[in-house]
């Protein structure tokens, strides 16, 4: 098995409400940091899983009714956020970055994907084609969570659909989640699909990180103490969801999962709790 490394980076925040992201919260304003993974594999070099907000998210959010997405969720990236800047302190430009994996398309996740001119992205098929399908669909979009105008020009010649890797089984411990995607041929990244928030969002499992099975899960969930307590999000916001059946059935056995699993790292991308714990653990 090929291991790899994986640092998770805090690419700025927004502010919502703590019940929207669990029920029995707090009607009270939290941060909700936009978190990325950094991954060093040690053949293919460097890898990121999403790139969190990015100055272009300003840009693509300041006419209407773009600008609607920043009031509904107010975006803070302080300088020493800004994911060059991280990755500068890796000793790294983002011409180091080969691939970018995309957990799917909402503007929180894929704000920075013009910053790489060298990567290639990797996507499931399902949500690339509902995301090119917004071009000029500006109200739709926006109420989707989605900002066309982020992607990269020439993206479309440059993303490979996850969907086309070989498959893998997962091991069984992962049950309900059966099939991953060999990203890189080597079984060291699989691509998991976790249905339900978009409608192609693809998780990230991997192995071996720190010599620790982790599990990248995206918008999954919003709240790791929540996922092992079964608390779902809010009524409200699980009609954020393409498809509110579906999350409820990929929450539910991520849950099991956490519960179950103790030595497995479960990380979703907007919880500054296993955040933490991750990065006090590694």
């Amino acid at each position: 098995m090929t291991a790899v490394s994986l640092q998770l980076l805090r690419v700025g925040a927004c502010r919502h409400l703590e019940c929207m992201s669990a029920r029995g919260g707090r009607w009270t304003p939290v941060e909700f940091p936009a978190l990325c993974g950094l991954i060093r594999h040690p053949e293919r070099g460097w890898l990121l899983y999403d790139t969190g907000y990015a100055g272009h998210f300003f840009a693509a959010t300041d006419a209407w009714p773009e600008r609607l997405y920043r009031v509904a969720l107010p975006v803070e990236l302080p300088a020493a956020e800004i994911l060059q800047t991280q990755l500068a302190g890796f000793g790294l430009s983002p011409s180091d970055i080969g691939t970018v994996i995309v957990s799917h398309y909402h503007g929180d996740h894929i704000a920075g994907l013009r910053d790489f001119p060298n990567a290639r992205f990797i996507a499931l098929s399902a949500d690339t084609e509902h995301f090119t399908a917004l071009a000029g669909k500006r109200w739709r979009a926006t109420f989707g969570g989605h900002l066309p105008n982020l992607l990269p020009g020439d993206y479309l010649e440059r993303v490979a659909d996850a969907d086309a890797c070989p498959k893998r089984n997962l091991p069984d411990w992962l049950a309900p989640f059966e099939i991953g995607f060999d990203l890189l041929g080597d079984s060291s990244l699989l691509g998991v699909p976790l249905p339900g928030h978009s409608l192609g969002q693809l998780g990230l499992f991997i192995p071996d990180a720190h010599g620790r099975p982790t599990f990248l899960v995206a918008d999954a969930c919003w709240s790791l103490p929540a996922l092992r307590d079964g608390r779902l999000p809010s009524r409200l916001a699980l009609h954020v969801n393409a498809q509110r059946r579906h999350f409820v059935e990929t929450f539910n056995g991520l849950s099991c999962i956490a519960r179950r699993e103790t030595v497995v790292a479960v990380l979703p991308s907007h919880c500054t709790a296993a955040w933490q714990e991750f990065r006090d653990d590694s």
